[in-house]
C-alpha cells in the first residue's frame, strides 16, 4: 500500500478542525502522514491543535500569501508518494476513504472519487461526482473533485505545486498542469470520498463563481489553450444537477456528520 501525505490548511478554524483530524486518525487500511499549515490563527485552532501535537508529522502556523501558498509549504513538506488536501471544514465520509482510493492508486498517478457538500448539520446540500471529468473536458472548466483528489507527489513538484497568485481556481490550474505531462495516469473511484461544508473560499456566493471562471479562463488560455468563453458556462448546468441530487439524497433523510458513516 502507498503512503499517503493529507495537507490541512487551516485559519480561525476553532469550530471544525478537530472533526478533521478526527476523520484522518480514523482512516484504516494505509499509511499516512498528516502535515498541518495554519495561516496564523486568531482563535483557538492552534491549541486545539496542540492537544493532538504527536498525531501531526509537521505543524506550521505563520502567516502566508493566500491558501495556495499554504498548500505548497505542505507538499515541500510532505513524505508520503501520494498527496492530497483535506481543509480545516473538509472531513473523510468513512473509516476507509483512503484505502478505497489506495487500490486504484497502484497502477495510477492520480485517482479521484465524488464529494458531499453539507450544512452545519450533515444535511446533504450537492452531490460532486467525479464522473463527469475527462481531461478533455479541461476546456468546460471541469476538473476532477479536489477534496478528493490524490496525486503522486512527485508529479507535483515536477509541476512547481500551486500558482499562488490564484484566488480560487488555483487547484483547477494546477490538475490542468499535472493531465499535460506525458504518460500521466489516472482513475475515477465511484465512492463517496469526501464531506465539504458549504461555506468554504471556492463555494461562497457569486463573486467567487465569477471569480473562478475568470481564473479558469485565465489558466486556459495562459497555457495556449483555444477556447471560447460561454463554454465555461457547461459547469453550471452541471451545478444545477448536482444540487438536484444533493436534494435527493436530503431527502432519503441520510445526514453525514463528523466521525460517523452515514445515518
Amino acid at each position: 500500500m502507498p503512503k499517503f501525505s493529507i495537507v490541512t490548511v487551516s485559519y480561525n478554524a476553532e469550530k471544525t478542525i478537530e472533526d478533521t483530524i478526527h476523520s484522518v486518525q480514523m482512516q484504516e487500511g494505509v499509511e499516512l502522514e498528516h502535515i498541518l499549515i495554519d495561516g496564523g490563527s486568531r482563535d483557538g485552532t492552534m491549541a486545539i491543535v496542540d492537544r493532538y501535537q504527536n498525531k501531526f508529522a509537521a505543524i506550521i502556523s505563520e502567516r502566508d500569501k493566500g491558501i495556495y501558498d499554504a498548500m505548497n509549504k505542505g507538499a515541500a513538506l510532505a513524505k508520503g508518494e501520494f498527496i492530497g488536501f483535506l481543509n480545516a471544514d473538509d472531513y473523510f465520509a468513512s473509516s476507509n476513504s483512503l484505502a478505497l482510493l489506495a487500490s486504484a492508486l497502484e497502477k495510477s498517478d492520480a485517482a479521484w472519487g465524488n464529494v458531499l457538500q453539507v450544512d452545519d448539520e450533515g444535511v446533504p446540500k450537492r452531490l460532486i461526482s467525479g464522473e463527469w471529468f475527462k481531461p478533455s473536458r479541461m476546456t468546460l472548466g471541469l476538473m476532477p473533485p479536489h477534496p478528493s483528489f490524490y496525486v503522486r507527489t512527485s508529479r507535483v513538484r515536477a509541476v512547481g505545486g500551486f500558482d499562488h497568485s490564484y484566488k480560487i481556481a488555483g487547484d483547477f490550474d494546477l490538475v490542468r498542469r499535472l493531465f499535460r505531462i506525458s504518460g500521466f495516469t489516472s482513475c475515477y473511484v465511484s465512492e463517496l470520498i469526501t464531506i465539504m461544508r458549504v461555506g468554504g473560499v471556492s463555494t461562497d456566493g457569486l463573486t467567487a463563481t465569477r471569480t473562478s471562471s475568470a481564473e479558469i479562463l485565465r489558466s486556459l488560455t495562459t497555457n495556449g489553450e483555444k477556447i471560447k468563453p460561454f463554454c465555461l458556462n457547461f459547469r453550471y448546468l452541471l451545478r444545477v444537477v448536482e444540487l438536484i441530487r444533493g436534494r435527493l439524497l436530503s431527502l432519503s433523510g441520510q445526514r453525514f456528520k463528523p466521525n460517523a458513516d452515514a445515518e
